[in-house]
């Protein structure tokens, strides 16, 4: 049978009335292969609050403006405390007298003069009015909204004279210190994603294009879209705001001096099998088809593996694919 197969090449190939389908051919060739995935995110910052008041009672003053940049622990709003200034000033004058109570008590007591029982009382006292006084500081503090780090007041939401309570919302603040963006990843790539791992980022909305490391790896799986968390540190150069949307290229998967072929030449029957089909050369352009099963490996948007099945330096049919059958004769064509 190989032998008359081989004859009928050779008679297709004098036949010069005969009409052959035309092909035109791929050569299968090895290289470099790397398989990326583009995901959306955003960028989130450590240091980007909003502030509430820690009590209630009426704005006195708003010392900030939106906009306007603050340092650490400057106030910027206050609130009405003057209850808790009578109580703070009530309280040192008991304090003063208590103290010197105590000193004269605590004079008399070395030189062994008056009881035991009136030094701890007036010690007692003292006590206690120095707990009451750092207690009524502290409430006087909650009265007043500060910075809790350095930044710029983005929005201003409290207004003079109105009341606020825990829970009210006074101001806005960013710092472009601690910005990170946030990717949600499908779970299939949870094990080819490390820490160190370079990234493309695009960031459309100012035309900025760069590179960045993968900071951070999550462990957990969101259960409702199937997705685990990679953050990458962003540089605190003024370009990126929070909640700045941006999509990344990541590449998971690399690998060199693999055959690989072009998606569209890689067939699948019926029972999942993959296949292509390969030209046999005789003379004149002519040719015979021939199937060879393919086990293939992993694949992108334009390319895909190949393990085994192919040789590098053979002959794919490339147009015409999808029309040729096995062991027909065709007759290859430059396109």
């Amino acid at each position: 049978e190989g032998e008359l197969a081989e004859i009928d090449l050779q008679l297709a190939v004098l036949d010069s009335s005969a009409q052959w389908n035309t092909v035109t051919l791929i050569q299968a060739g090895a290289g470099q292969f790397q398989h990326d995935f583009n995901v959306y995110g955003t960028v989130k910052s450590d240091q980007s609050v909003t502030l509430y008041p820690e009590s209630a009672g009426r704005i006195q003053r708003v010392v900030v403006r939106a906009g306007q940049k603050v340092s650490a622990g400057q106030v910027l709003v206050e609130l009405d405390n003057s209850v808790v200034q009578s109580s703070l000033a009530e309280i040192k004058t008991q304090l003063d007298l208590a103290q010197t109570l105590f000193d004269k008590q605590k004079r008399l007591w070395d030189q062994g003069i008056g009881s035991e029982v009136q030094f701890l009382q007036a010690k007692t006292q003292l006590e206690g009015l120095q707990k009451r006084l750092s207690t009524a500081q502290k409430q006087a503090a909650m009265s007043t909204v500060r910075a809790p780090f350095a930044g710029s007041v983005d929005e201003v939401f409290a207004k003079q004279g109105e009341y606020a309570a825990p829970g009210m919302p006074m101001a806005r603040l960013i710092s472009t210190g601690g910005l990170r963006l946030e990717l949600d990843v499908p779970e299939t790539y949870i094990t080819r994603l490390k820490v160190g791992q370079k990234i493309a980022l695009d960031f459309n909305s100012i035309g900025v294009k760069t590179t960045a490391s993968i900071s951070q790896v999550g462990d957990f799986i969101n259960p409702d879209s199937r997705t685990f968390k990679v953050s990458v540190n962003l540089p605190s150069n003024g370009q990126y705001k929070p909640n700045m949307m941006a999509s990344a290229q990541v590449v998971d998967y690399e690998s060199n001096g693999l055959l690989t072929l072009p998606n569209r030449l890689i067939l699948q029957d019926t029972k999942g099998a993959n296949y292509t089909y390969v030209f046999v050369p005789a003379q004149n352009g002519l040719g015979k088809v021939e199937r060879r099963e393919l086990t293939i490996g992993v694949s992108n948007n334009d390319a895909t593996e190949v393990l085994a099945g192919l040789k590098v330096g053979e002959q794919v049919v490339d147009r015409g694919i999808r029309s040729v059958q096995p062991g027909e004769t065709v007759k290859s064509v430059t396109e």
